[in-house]
């Protein structure tokens, strides 16, 4: 144990994030932070060393989650998509392989979509 010890309590826990995704001219995918549901954030002491803090953190817990909100609001991320995407699983005593070359993002009602073309082997 470390001299000043905490564990993290969150409100909700775990926070809701919700993220836009589009895409990059790159290829990448670009996630953005539009909605982060987070009320309080606090730390809970560990070890004797760390109450004086814990006071102070239960004290500005609501003011911490308002600033990891605006913070985290708004940034992005951008996800590299390897080129093909695929994956493979067993079928009896072979395996299957699946690929999707030349992979695109779109979104169908509201939602990610990526297409692309199918190859199976």
């Amino acid at each position: 144990m470390a001299l000043m010890d905490f564990k993290t309590i969150t409100v909700p826990d775990p926070p809701e994030v919700t993220v836009r995704a589009g895409t990059a001219p790159d290829g990448k995918l670009t996630l953005k932070l539009v909605d982060l549901k987070l009320s309080d954030v606090s730390f809970l002491p560990l070890s004797v060393a760390a109450v004086p803090v814990g006071i102070l953190s239960m004290l500005l817990s609501k003011p911490t989650a308002s600033a990891v909100r605006k913070f985290f609001t708004d940034q992005t991320l951008d996800v590299p998509l390897p080129q093909p995407l695929g994956t493979s699983f067993p079928a009896g005593d072979t395996e299957v392989k699946v690929r999707l070359d030349q992979p695109e993002l779109g979104s169908h009602n509201g939602m990610l979509m990526i297409s692309g073309t199918p190859s199976v082997s």
